[in-house]
């Protein structure tokens, strides 16, 4: 029996096809997507794996089919290998596949409230104008003072908004801030400073609206405890506590995503054997850099699965 801790990726990862062979196999993979068509009123399978990547990257588009490929993948994993998960985090959107594979949340909830999280992202990202910069080969530290440093000086707000491994920190804000902030970033001594192609300042207060539109409509679903571990972004803990998750998922939308934290806190309580589940490997080349010791497989075709050891 294959035993581990399952990481499922954020916006991003998505890619044209992805998940594809698995839904051709047909069983769970295909009557998810079917169900998730239903739930959407339009046609999923095809804008995963039809569409092009312009089309397919917009935040309301690649939030369900990232959530509905990585779940798919899951369960092609689960006909197919005896799998037992000690526990489920996922970066960002990620949260929510993680919460499906822990029978916190229900697949159909789990659907519709990604797809209104990225309407609600790109609303908000259209009420202001803001972006986001990845830091590549400056500590945290320096990043959080450059980030104050800027924001006291009246160029507009700057702040850290995902801690994805050591040295490597992305900040959002609005455009003139993060204009400024490359400049001293650079000063600073990092190594890459990159725009991101992105609608918005995600993971910051920028988010705001966005965040009071998701209280309201988990207000409208019946989370549960989750079956094994579960550590959520905003905190980087260890949660159970159903109205905690809901509040948790929430405030993720104007507080930094804390994934390096996260991943040190599992390795912290002995986690070692990772599975990244769905399309990319993202969570895998960071975990590399936060916890070398730990081993993590990637499964994100059926070849994947079919490789797994029995």
């Amino acid at each position: 029996m294959l035993e581990g801790f399952l990481l499922f990726p954020g916006q991003g990862a998505q890619v044209p096809g992805m998940a594809k062979d698995a839904y051709d196999a047909g069983g769970h993979a295909l009557a998810l997507f079917e169900e998730a068509s239903e739930i959407l009123g339009f046609d999923l399978a095809d804008l995963t794996f039809n569409s092009d990547p312009e089309t397919l990257a917009r935040t309301e588009n690649c939030q369900p089919a990232i959530l509905v490929a990585s779940l798919a993948l899951l369960d092609t994993l689960r006909e197919r290998r005896q799998f037992s998960l000690s526990g489920a985090a996922g970066l960002s959107l990620g949260e929510f596949s993680a919460l499906v594979a822990l029978e916190a949340m229900d697949f159909a909830d789990a659907v519709r409230l990604i797809r209104r999280r990225g309407e609600l992202m790109e609303e908000a990202g259209r009420g202001r104008q803001g972006g986001m910069v990845s830091v590549i080969g400056l500590e945290a530290a320096a990043v959080e003072e450059v980030c104050r440093r800027v924001t006291d000086s009246g160029a507009g707000l700057a702040t850290p908004s995902n801690y994805n491994c050591p040295g490597q920190v992305t900040i959002s804000g609005d455009r003139a801030a993060l204009a400024k902030a490359e400049d001293e970033l650079k000063a600073a001594g990092a190594r890459r400073v990159v725009r991101l192609n992105v609608s918005g300042a995600f993971h910051s207060p920028f988010m705001e609206s966005a965040k009071k539109g998701l209280e309201n409509a988990l207000a409208d679903i019946s989370l549960r405890h989750p079956v094994a571990k579960f550590v959520n972004n905003a905190d980087a803990k260890l949660m159970i506590d159903p109205p905690s998750i809901a509040d948790s998922l929430a405030r993720q939308l104007t507080s930094p995503v804390r994934w390096e934290q996260s991943c040190r806190l599992l390795v912290g309580h002995g986690e070692t054997t990772f599975y990244e589940v769905g399309p990319g490997k993202v969570c895998s080349g960071l975990m590399k850099r936060i916890a070398p010791e730990a081993t993590v497989t990637t499964v994100n075709s059926l070849a994947d699965i079919e490789n797994l050891p029995e």
